[in-house]
C-alpha cells in the first residue's frame, strides 16, 4: 500500500492579501482535508507532517523517510517574484528530475488545480524540475526526501495567495482543492478505492 506524507507549508510570515491569514494556516487546513478524503476512501495511508518541524533534512523529510514514506507531498501557495508589479495566477508543481513519477504527479496536480480555478494561469510553465531552483541547489523539499530517503518528491503552489481572486477562492473552496489534489494522486499513482 502507497504511502503518502503531507507537508503543509509552515510559513507564518507568508500572508494572504485578503483573510486576515497566511500560508500556513491555509495549507494546513488543506493537507488536513486532503489527507481526511485519502483515508475515508481510499486504499493508501498518509501521514501529516509534525506540524512544528522545519524542513531541513533531518526534520520533515527524516520523519517522512523513517515512516516508509513513498511520495512526499509538499503543499504551499505562491507570490510573484520580487519586483514583479503584474498580477499573476496559477498552480505550478515542483518534482525532482531524476523522478519520472514524479513529474508526472506534478503535471497532474498543476493541470487539476489550474482547472477549477475561475481564474486562468498566467503561467508559462505549469510544471517544472524543483532543482533548478537557488543555482541548482533545488528546493529543500524536492532535494531532502530524494537524496536522504528516495522518495518521490513533489512541491505543490496551489495558487497566488497575494492575488486577491486566488487568494480568496483557496480560502473559501478548500473541499474543491482537495479534491483536485486527491484526484491527481489517485489517478497518477492508482490508488484503488476503499470497498465499500
Amino acid at each position: 500500500m502507497i504511502k503518502i506524507y503531507l507537508s503543509p507549508s509552515n510559513q507564518p510570515y507568508n500572508l494572504y492579501c485578503v483573510g486576515d491569514t497566511n500560508e500556513k494556516a491555509q495549507m494546513e487546513a488543506l493537507a488536513q482535508k486532503i489527507k481526511d478524503i485519502l483515508d475515508a476512501e481510499y486504499e493508501c495511508e498518509t501521514v501529516m507532517a509534525t506540524l512544528s518541524m522545519g524542513i531541513r533534512f533531518d526534520e520533515r523529510p527524516k520523519e517522512a523517510k523513517d515512516k516508509g514514506c513513498d511520495i512526499y507531498l509538499a503543499i504551499h501557495s505562491n507570490a510573484r517574484s520580487e519586483g514583479c508589479t503584474e498580477t499573476v495566477a496559477g498552480a505550478v508543481c515542483f518534482y525532482h528530475p531524476k523522478q519520472p513519477l514524479g513529474r508526472a504527479l506534478a503535471a497532474n496536480i498543476s493541470k487539476e488545480l489550474n482547472a477549477i480555478c475561475p481564474v486562468k494561469s498566467t503561467l508559462k510553465n505549469s510544471v517544472e524540475s524543483g532543482m533548478n531552483a537557488f543555482g541548482g541547489q533545488g528546493y529543500g523539499e524536492i532535494r531532502s526526501p530524494y537524496l536522504h530517503g528516495g522518495m518521490t518528491p513533489v512541491l505543490a503552489e496551489t495558487n497566488f495567495h497575494d492575488n486577491p481572486e486566488t487568494a480568496q477562492w483557496m480560502i473559501n473552496r478548500k473541499d474543491e482543492i482537495a479534491r483536485a489534489y486527491v484526484r491527481a494522486l489517485v489517478n497518477t499513482l492508482n490508488i484503488p478505492k476503499k470497498a465499500k
